[in-house]
């Protein structure tokens, strides 16, 4: 008697999680959900260029000559993919923070507060981490599409990430197509 008294059960545990998991289904995806923010393909324009080439080996070895000559570390290198991912540790003194919180320091100890180190919060160290994409063009045959990103994490004297941003200044894109070209160019023609 127990047996038949369970398929009851069974059945209605059945048709709840079908009602439950069509309720799933039929969600809808709120309107414009799936499409990019304008400012999102002006930087995507900004990162990305056409350029002519004998073939992707030729750009990707460009490209590592130029940045080292940029002073990158070269860190991976996905040749199949077409990837390159590089970074550059500099200097991110800022004299004009370093003396706001040098005279913040000052105060607090003629104040006579205790625990005066506004200046461990101070910029100290940069890591541009620059990633490159080749991929051949589907419309023009010896030409490939180039996208460059560049992201600044700026560190503090306690070696904490105070800033993390994407650049979005076009000259600094400008620049690194350019030297591209250049390295480019002479890869080619030392060929």
């Amino acid at each position: 008697m127990r047996a038949q008294s369970a398929k009851p059960i069974l059945s209605l545990m059945g048709a709840l999680l079908a009602l439950q998991l069509s309720g799933c289904a039929t969600q809808s995806i709120p309107k414009g959900a799936l499409r990019l923010e304008e400012s999102t393909l002006e930087v995507r324009a900004l990162q990305t260029r056409r350029i002519a080439a004998p073939s992707e080996t030729a750009i990707l070895t460009a490209t590592i000559a130029m940045l080292q000559d940029l002073e990158f570390n070269v860190e991976r290198i996905e040749k199949p993919l077409g990837v390159i991912s590089a970074s550059k540790l500099s200097d991110a003194d800022d004299s004009g923070e370093k003396t706001a919180l040098f005279f913040l320091d000052f105060l607090c100890v003629v104040g006579g507060g205790g625990g005066c180190d506004s200046m461990s919060t101070a910029k100290d160290e940069q890591s541009l981490i620059l990633t490159m994409v080749v991929l051949p063009s589907l419309e023009h045959k010896g030409e490939y599409a180039i996208r460059v990103t560049l992201q600044r994490i700026i560190y503090d004297k306690e070696g904490r990430v105070k800033v993390l941003q994407r650049v979005a200044k076009p000259e600094i894109y400008q620049e690194i197509f350019d030297k591209l070209r250049s390295s480019l160019f002479i890869e080619v023609n030392e060929s």
